[in-house]
């Protein structure tokens, strides 16, 4: 097992602070890039395992993708590498001490053992980088996501970080290979959360719809906007796909219109179930404040009545004492006063 799975919760290793800050120093200072990332709705928690996907048009995008989920979320992401990059002098010693994951896209055994690694590494509480789409798009378009991403997610139990960016094909992309000047990557980030009925296919078609929506809300948005450029999607000049871009295209064109268009359907349920919780949560919370509220009126009202009580009776106690304290002055009076025969003689029988 990669000694990087025992790091969890650290600072990344010193290779992978290199490799990212060197890149991303280059491309700030050298040609003046800039990176606007918005954070997801809700951040995802610190100890919680999170699987980081992004859509692939550079080969510097899983640099600034890793950058940015390390500085807006202060987790460091272990990419999914193919693993020619492990043998070649001096960056395989930084790609191994990286804590990266080795993974052959020829060999089913060597994907096979990729994806048992990967999900170890989440199950232990990881944040692994992958790009679902396999390759770097040619055309501009979103490639078919293959499924490995979503079954990782699924069987390791962790939400996917669905990370989209928009103008990294400015640069070392298949259509521009030398960056382009003070360039603006705008980048958004959301998490998909597996449901209980979701398969590999379903939960790839959520990615893919939450991708292609942000993709298009990112270059409407763009603030550098040049519908005329090479780089803009689609590509007026696409590139010639790679063998990968050419095996994702054959195999999943059509399942991935078809998980695409079921996602949407599963959404839109999912966005109703969310807004009818949210309306219950809502009137369960007014009745907690009407019932708080009206219990809260209750005892002001028997406090005021026991205290009018309180008053009363210590009126009335009053009362009485002083009544009591008459009458018995009366009585006294009445027993031990003068007669009104101070002679002494009996009254006569006209007399009371």
């Amino acid at each position: 097992m990669n000694p990087a799975v025992g790091r969890v919760g650290r600072r990344p290793p010193w290779a992978w602070r290199l490799a990212v800050n060197v890149v991303l120093g280059l491309l700030r200072t050298l040609v003046g890039w800039r990176v606007r990332v918005r954070p997801p709705e809700v951040i995802p928690p610190a100890g919680k395992a999170l699987l980081v996907v992004f859509n692939h048009t550079s080969a510097v995008d899983a640099f600034l993708v890793a950058g940015s989920v390390w500085h807006g979320l202060g987790r460091w992401v272990q990419p999914l590498v193919k693993t020619e990059l492990f043998t070649a002098p001096v960056l395989g010693v930084l790609v191994r001490q990286a804590g990266a994951v080795p993974v052959s896209r020829t060999d089913d055994a060597g994907r096979e053992a990729a994806y048992d690694d990967a999900v170890s590494r989440l199950r232990a509480g990881s944040t692994v980088l992958i790009a679902p789409e396999g390759t770097t798009t040619h055309d501009g378009s979103l490639l078919p996501l293959r499924h490995g991403a979503a079954r990782l997610a699924l069987e390791a139990g962790v939400d996917v970080l669905v990370v989209t960016h928009f103008g990294a094909q400015r640069g070392f992309s298949p259509v521009v290979r030398l960056p382009e000047r003070g360039a603006v990557v705008t980048m958004a980030m959301d998490v998909v959360s597996p449901r209980w009925d979701d398969d590999a296919s379903s939960l790839t078609g959520r990615v893919a719809a939450t991708m292609i929506d942000r993709s298009s809300q990112l270059r409407a948005a763009y603030p550098q906007p040049d519908p005329g450029a090479r780089w803009w999607p689609p590509y007026s000049r696409p590139a010639s796909p790679t063998a990968t871009a050419r095996e994702n295209l054959e195999r999943y064109r059509h399942s991935m219109a078809d998980a695409v268009s079921q996602a949407r359907v599963r959404m839109a349920e999912i966005a109703e179930e969310h807004e009818l919780e949210e309306r219950v949560a809502d009137a369960r919370d007014r009745a907690a404040n009407a019932t708080e509220e009206l219990a809260a009126r209750s005892r002001a009202r028997a406090q005021t009545l026991a205290e009018h009580t309180r008053g009363r009776v210590e009126e009335l106690t009053t009362e009485a004492r002083e009544r009591t304290a008459a009458l018995g002055e009366r009585l006294s009076t009445g027993v031990d006063g003068p007669s009104d025969h101070a002679d002494g003689s009996e009254p006569t029988a006209d007399e009371p």
